[in-house]
């Protein structure tokens, strides 16, 4: 069953992989690349079996990073996603800190993945790394040209860590990303629970496709939040330590997906 599946279903657990440093990130790697494929594995695996029902591979050990992904990070992500795909049986998904239409799609159609992430769908956004406009078209239209429709567009259309430029409202945002722009499903992260929860209240009058929390995610938060989501995005809440590249912590894990699946 495809991620968009499960969420049409339901309350679906999303855990993320933070993949270290490449060789060539401007970070130094703090091991070999055998090392850091056997590290995504390692983590692919405590997420499954702590019942996740599908995972994230973002490449968060590439920062600081241009807009369009270079060819390096493609080739790397794709090394990863192979690594990652072999060692479970959910389903996976594509993530670039790069603002990127379609190396992420280009990745996910390689390893088989059956959805990817986009931060600034639709809109223009205001971050520390410039202006960001929205990379819908260039996302459509490349899915169609790689023949890739079956690769789900989870959306996100507000970033916490910018300031969107203009007065335009988020949930009429949220419909031109559902009806004109395609998008499969729309991701909500505000600054603090109280804001997301508004979010999700809001554009849920709007929109018929599933909303996915894209962060912030706590078994404290998560009560308010499954009222309407049908998705969480998990990362930091479940690492053994605060560390982007700490290990996963199969107990911290297993909690928290039981608090998302709980009804």
């Amino acid at each position: 069953m495809s991620t968009l599946e499960l969420l049409h279903k339901g309350q679906c657990a999303i855990g993320v992989i933070h993949i270290p440093p490449f060789p060539t990130s401007f970070r130094k790697p703090s091991g070999s690349f055998e090392q850091l494929l056997d590290y995504c594995e390692r983590c692919a695996k405590r997420l499954e079996s702590a019942g996740f029902d599908a995972l994230l591979l973002q490449n968060v050990g590439d920062e600081p990073t241009h807009l369009a992904a270079p060819p390096e990070t493609v080739a790397y992500m794709t090394l990863v996603g192979n690594k990652v795909r072999q060692a479970v049986s959910i389903p996976i998904g594509i993530s670039l800190l790069n603002h990127d239409g379609k190396s992420p799609l280009a990745i996910a159609k390689a390893v088989g993945a059956d959805f990817v992430r986009l931060k600034t769908y639709v809109g223009v956004m205001v971050k520390m790394t410039g202006l960001l406009s929205g990379c819908y078209y260039e996302a459509i239209k490349y899915r169609r040209e790689i023949q890739a429709e079956n690769i789900a567009l989870f959306a996100d259309i507000f970033d916490r860590e910018g300031q969107p430029l203009g007065a335009i409202d988020l949930v009429e945002m949220a419909h031109f990303a559902e009806y004109s722009c395609m998008a499969d499903a729309l991701i909500l992260t505000g600054r603090s629970k109280e804001e997301t929860c508004q979010m999700l209240h809001d554009v849920a009058k709007k929109v018929s496709i599933p909303l996915i929390v894209g962060g912030g995610v706590s078994n404290e938060s998560i009560g308010k939040l499954k009222v309407i989501s049908k998705g969480f995005i998990v990362g930091a809440a479940v690492k053994e330590q605060e560390d982007d590249f700490s290990e996963i912590s199969l107990e911290k894990a297993t909690h928290l997906v039981a608090s998302i699946k709980l009804s």
